[in-house]
């Protein structure tokens, strides 16, 4: 079948979608078009060069529809003066983080607030990419008997993550040091420690609410 034959065929088939296509097939249309030209064709009117080069067209484009993303886009973070940076890497927020409100008096004592805001992640999913060696370590007994590990940038103090002895494979990133859109991916679900809250903080609509970490 000659090149003139082909091209009739498509220009037939594409109607009003307009797609330019080349007298020497060197174009072809997207693999929607493609599939449908294929179905049009009977096999004798299929030229051998040209048949491959539909059906590669159409399986390559279904594919990469099909396949999502490995991972998410990095949610970036780092400490107060910018000497460490660092990434988390989820493949769904929704069900690999839970950032929580902390009105526990470690929590204040550290934070120098009413309460303290965390995320809870899979230790794999952070990576330092920048100022290691600022990153200094505090550990202590967080006032249960649990030895509590903390983790804070050398220069500025700025808090970066912690976690307990039981925290197994998770850490609790402070959730003030991610980036604004990041923070808005990984929103609170809950508070702990609710029996300390004080009296002038209100409850947070939406949220679950435990007296106590263990409720």
């Amino acid at each position: 079948m000659s090149s003139a034959r082909i091209c009739s065929i498509f220009r037939r088939q594409l109607g009003t979608l307009r797609l330019p296509i080349n007298e020497s097939i060197g174009f072809l249309p997207n693999s929607l078009v493609s599939q449908h030209i294929l179905s049009t064709l009977s096999c004798s009117q299929q030229p051998s060069r040209l048949a491959p080069l539909l059906q590669s067209n159409y399986s390559t484009s279904a594919t990469t529809k099909n396949t999502p993303n490995s991972k998410m886009t990095p949610l970036p973070g780092g400490c107060y003066c910018g000497s460490i940076r660092y990434v988390i890497n989820l493949e769904n927020p929704e069900t690999q983080a839970r950032t929580s409100i902390c009105h526990c008096g470690n929590c204040k004592k550290f934070t120098g607030g009413e309460h303290g805001i965390t995320t809870k992640i899979p230790k794999s999913a952070f990576e330092i990419t920048k100022g290691k060696e600022h990153i200094k370590i505090h550990e202590a007994d967080n006032g249960s008997g649990v030895t509590l590990h903390r983790e804070f940038c050398g220069t500025c103090g700025g808090p970066l993550l912690e976690y307990g002895a039981n925290a197994g494979d998770n850490i609790y990133v402070f959730y003030g040091t991610m980036e604004d859109h990041a923070r808005g991916q990984v929103e609170p679900k809950g508070e702990f420690f609710c029996k300390l809250r004080d009296p002038w903080m209100p409850e947070i609509e939406g949220l679950f609410q435990k007296q106590e970490i263990k409720q």
